[in-house]
């Protein structure tokens, strides 16, 4: 049966049938799409480790080791399925496949100029308006791409100015302050896309698939380009959310419930940050007391 099927045919399969327990399941489409414009033709008993290691190095040329690895993981998620509940396969090919090399986790921040370029950039792409309130929750709340996204009307309280994030990555329902200019920029995309409670706030701009999240990578750069911006990800945005609070007095505490995360572990990297503010609150307190000593 596996070869009389393509590549292309299993990953409409598994689209769906397969990801339903996927909590944001568009980082794995857009992965797929990858590997079905590369492989799309290529009969699923034929497919080799070889092949999809070359590919794999093509990926390197404009991508890090580790988004390189995060598409052949998705791969591998599909082969899985092919094998273990479509009977499609014997074995999964990936399955011995190591991991490129991954460097420990960054930290890029914007900076003031870039920041502001970037903003300029998203109101200035009239071909996707959607830009300048995805960009604003990311940089004020520090939201993963998969959160913002997958935002749905009824998860906007006006009233309490919070958004309510029901399955976050860690399994908890956790409300995210929405204030200054990310409540006013949702203020005003509620008057271009008119508000329904069980609506994606950002839908699909694709003819015929409103119920399908809005498609972010073509629009993200744009922007970018438009910006400037070099060696910087949408998920920097959610890096420069976090070190915004460090630099304005938020405690590690604070930035991991902001952020979602369960453990300080994954904040620590800011930890600099709250240690500068700490010195320099205590600093005014002793020259507001005792006077500057020179």
């Amino acid at each position: 049966m596996s070869k009389r099927l393509t590549l292309s045919e299993v990953i409409k399969l598994y689209c769906a049938e397969g990801m339903g327990h996927l909590k944001d399941p568009h980082t794995r489409i857009t992965h797929l799409a990858y590997w079905e414009k590369k492989l799309g033709n290529t009969y699923l008993a034929e497919l080799t480790s070889n092949r999809v290691l070359e590919c794999r190095a093509e990926l390197t040329i404009d991508r890090t080791n580790s988004t390189a690895n995060r598409y052949v993981a998705s791969l591998s998620a599909l082969l899985s399925y092919a094998t273990k509940e479509r009977q499609l396969l014997a074995n999964n090919p990936l399955q011995n496949i190591k991991k490129l090399k991954e460097p420990k986790g960054r930290t890029r921040i914007l900076s003031e100029h870039e920041r502001l370029n970037l903003l300029k950039s998203c109101e200035a792409l009239n071909q996707y308006p959607e830009m300048t309130p995805i960009v604003l929750l990311a940089i004020t709340t520090g939201m993963r791409r998969g959160e913002i996204l997958n935002l749905r009307w009824a998860d906007i309280d006006f009233k309490r100015q919070q958004i309510i994030i029901w399955n976050s990555k860690n399994g908890e329902t956790r409300n995210v302050p929405l204030v200054g200019p990310a409540l006013s920029a949702i203020r005003k995309w509620s008057k271009i896309r008119p508000i329904d409670s069980s609506a994606l706030l950002f839908p699909s701009q694709v003819k015929g698939k409103p119920k399908n999240c809005f498609h972010l990578d073509h629009a993200w750069r744009l922007v970018k380009s438009s910006a400037g911006l070099t060696d910087f990800r949408f998920h920097d945005l959610r890096h420069t959310a976090a070190s915004y609070l460090a630099m304005n007095g938020a405690g590690l505490r604070e930035i991991a419930d902001i952020l979602g995360h369960k453990t300080l572990a994954m904040v620590m990297r800011y930890s600099h940050l709250t240690e500068d503010h700490k010195h320099q609150t205590v600093t005014r307190m002793s020259n507001a007391i005792f006077g500057e000593i020179v």
